[in-house]
């Protein structure tokens, strides 16, 4: 999996920045020959899609034709990944990758708790016989020759109804039955495309994937005919995503993290990682009407005379992470041993709800979810305009409720201090308080209030290889303060979760103090607000 945040010590400084893991071999565009004027916006996007609370889904799901991504090549998974998301637009019966790992995970929970029933494949030729008279040609493309041809191929399937083809396949595709060239884009690349088919995207979302990227959210892409493209931190990108409606995400990732985020928000579009995520057209496809709710929380109750502490694990935000990399962190057999906050997206709500529900249904009574930065997307709060900002924090509040999480992870820059913004987020009914992480600063663990009471709490110490290590942590927290009535009595720890497992927090737990008590994050808001709020 690649990492969505990855540590740099900045020595000089004595701080950690975030910093995106990315891919720079790209070919140089190819634009070819515009088309005649004529066949200008003649693929119009007309389609309507279910929604959830606020994301499109497929057709509600009944059964999985599942293949082994270990079966496909690089392209064969693109031509897959492209099939699976035109059959979700319609089908209840859809098809899935196989990874292994957590990816089975998802498939076994479908089955036992939703009835999906799963028939394997082994051939993606036998999948294109399956589905072959709900496709209506292929988009060829040549990756070899032109790496941005797979990313104008991608953005053409939703809107044409066709497959992404390489020309190493297009022989055997037309022997498959499908033999209907729709496009051919083998020499174009995604601006070409944005320029000769202005009408074909949906304005909702668009969506940013390296080219070297096989199948992962190319299926989620086709089905919710999404404008693709992968141009880094330009001018250009700044256009597409102000083209978009308001409250529209950005899916996938770019190349530098900051600007990436930092451009969206400014266009009041927010970013949602999911550059590898699998199987989003299939998972998207579950409808389930019971409340996702985790475990009855705990009830606190102050102790005289100790530190309190909570940790929290990073990176939930990204829907990626969430359905691989988190699920692997919490199979961990220490998990349930102590008290542990992770963060997690709640626009899982609308793309994954089985793998939401499953979870919750897992969690120990010690373990507690938190809205990943900074709520329903990874945006910077200080960077978007007022109207955006609010019709986000609108939204939010709606899938707090449905996603059964009361406390949102900021992660901003600078705006530590920003108390208009944080009395807008606090004022929804459904968010309780603040956990801020600055992008690339110090923590300083300071403590705020909104005006109605509920609190904003800054990280204090970061559990990150090269910046915090596990005896840095328990040193920093053991000489603090055993003081719950004043701020300095509080310790909320941020785990990087590329750099330390939950061997590495259990290390800091064994170390501490008898008079340290280690809470969940949600015991440690209330805290924080019943012994300093009045002051």
């Amino acid at each position: 999996m690649k990492k969505k945040l990855v540590c740099t010590l900045l020595i000089a400084a004595g701080i950690g920045c975030f910093a995106c893991s990315k891919n720079n071999n790209q070919s140089p565009a190819i634009t070819g020959t515009p088309i005649d004027a004529s066949k200008n916006d003649t693929v119009k996007n007309t389609q309507v899609l279910n929604r959830g609370v606020l994301h499109q889904k497929g057709a509600a799901l009944k059964s999985l034709c599942v293949i082994s991504g270990n079966n496909l090549s690089a392209e064969q998974k693109v031509l897959v990944a492209t099939l699976q998301g035109l059959i979700a637009k319609s089908s209840a019966e859809q098809i899935y990758i196989d990874e292994g790992g957590p990816s089975a995970v998802w498939t076994n929970y479908m089955n036992s708790k939703y009835g999906i029933t799963l028939t394997n494949y082994s051939s993606w030729a036998d999948l294109v016989g399956r589905f072959k008279s709900k496709i209506s040609g292929y988009v060829l493309y040549n990756r070899a020759t032109n790496q941005r041809s797979l990313t104008a191929a991608t953005a053409l399937c939703g809107p044409m109804n066709a497959i992404a083809v390489d020309a190493s396949l297009e022989t055997a595709v037309i022997a498959a039955g499908i033999s209907t060239r729709k496009a051919d884009v083998r020499t174009r690349d995604e601006k070409w495309v944005y320029s000769n088919y202005p009408k074909a995207f949906s304005n909702a979302l668009a969506a940013e994937l390296t080219p070297t990227i096989n199948h992962h959210l190319r299926d989620y892409i086709t089905l919710t005919n999404a404008f693709t493209f992968y141009d880094g931190e330009t001018s250009w990108r700044k256009t597409v995503l102000k083209h978009l409606d308001p409250e529209a995400f950005c899916f996938g990732y770019g190349q530098e993290e900051f600007s990436m985020v930092s451009n969206a928000a400014e266009a009041g579009v927010v970013m949602l990682p999911t550059d590898l995520a699998a199987n989003l057209a299939p998972l998207s496809s579950i409808y389930d009407n019971n409340a996702i709710r985790q475990k009855t929380p705990a009830t606190p109750v102050t102790e005289p005379n100790v530190h309190y502490v909570t940790f929290l694990v990073s990176d939930g935000d990204n829907i990626a992470y969430d359905l691989w990399s988190l699920q692997n962190y919490f199979s961990n057999p220490i998990r349930g041993s102590f008290n542990m906050g992770y963060t997690i997206s709640p626009s899982l709500v609308d793309l994954a709800p089985a793998a939401l529900r499953w979870y919750y249904e897992n969690a120990s009574g010690k373990d507690r979810f938190v809205a990943g930065p900074s709520g329903s997307g990874y945006t910077f709060p200080s960077k978007m305009p007022a109207a955006a900002f609010d019709k986000y924090l609108n939204r939010l509040n709606t899938f707090m409720a449905k996603a059964d999480l009361n406390i949102v992870n900021i992660l901003d820059q600078g705006a530590i201090g920003r108390m208009d913004l944080w009395n807008k987020y606090l004022s929804q009914s459904n968010i309780d308080g603040l956990i801020y992480t600055g992008y690339g600063e110090a923590p300083n663990g300071s403590i705020q209030f909104a005006d109605n009471g509920k609190p904003v709490i800054e990280a204090r110490d970061n559990l990150w290889a090269g910046l915090e290590e596990e005896a840095a942590v328990i040193s920093n927290i053991n000489s603090r303060p055993a003081d719950p009535s004043s701020a300095s009595g509080y310790t909320l720890v941020f785990v990087h979760t590329w750099t330390k497992d939950l061997a590495s927090v259990k290390k800091v737990v064994d170390g501490l103090n008898a008079n340290v008590r280690v809470v969940t994050p949600d015991v440690f808001v209330k805290l924080v607000k019943a012994n300093l709020g009045n002051k």
